[in-house]
């Protein structure tokens, strides 16, 4: 009866590239056996505690389950990232994943970033061709009043960039393009986007922004939030 959860799953922030890593390369979990009331109460009291916190891992993180929906989506998004084999002189194609909260956004668009992540280092490998470690998804949370200087520091969070504390805007949108450049990022994913300060005065400021990394980063931009449309 295997009752042991992959390794630290539980303690991971996914905006940092190392917790995405284990998320990605994590197993599957194996679902605890099924055990008879008979064999429950011959458990002693370590193996039964032990039982019960496995059932309650497995029951707390089963899925995504494969829906109809999902299906769709997974299908879409592999069509609109695998067609965008543009060269760096040409922007790629974006897109938005928008729902109301709670039906599944994130969910659904990690398990793509995972197998398109797996994906991509079976058929490249886990280095570049100059070295560099190759992270072909960056993703990134935004917090509550988003403007352009903290988008661009959370790209480089994601990272560990070390001038994420001190740079400028501009500069940390410049650094934030080199790691994407090192690092062959592909697809750059951007959850909660409706925390940017659209209707503050900065507001015609972070759509440019957003413009402008479609334009220069060599990466499909996948959107993900509430209302986008609007």
């Amino acid at each position: 009866m295997s009752t042991s959860p992959p390794p630290g799953l539980g303690n991971l922030a996914q905006s940092r590239k190392e917790d995405f890593k284990a998320f990605a390369d994590a197993p599957r979990r194996v679902q605890p056996e099924a055990l008879s009331r008979t064999a429950l109460r011959a458990l002693d009291e370590k193996s039964r505690t032990a039982y019960d916190r496995a059932r309650r891992r497995w029951h707390a993180n089963l899925g995504p389950i494969r829906t109809p929906q999902l299906a769709a989506l997974h299908e879409d998004l592999w069509d609109i990232v695998d067609s965008n084999q543009q060269d760096g002189d040409t922007a790629k194609g974006a897109v938005a994943v928008d729902a109301f909260p709670g039906l599944g956004k994130t969910t659904a668009v990690l398990a793509f970033a995972r197998e398109f992540h797996r994906r991509e280092i079976a058929e490249h490998g886990a280095f570049t061709a100059q070295g560099h470690e190759r992270w072909p998804v960056c993703r990134v949370g935004l917090t509550g009043n988003t403007g352009m200087k903290d988008l661009n520091r959370a790209m480089l969070e994601f990272f560990g960039h070390p001038g994420r504390q001190t740079s400028t805007a501009a500069q940390l949108g410049l650094q934030a393009l080199d790691c994407m450049l090192r690092c062959e990022v592909r697809l750059l994913v951007l959850d909660d986007l409706h925390f940017l300060k659209w209707r503050e005065t900065s507001g015609i400021e972070v759509s440019n922004h957003l413009k402008w990394i479609a334009n220069e980063f060599p990466v499909t931009l996948l959107k993900v939030g509430v209302g986008l449309a609007d």
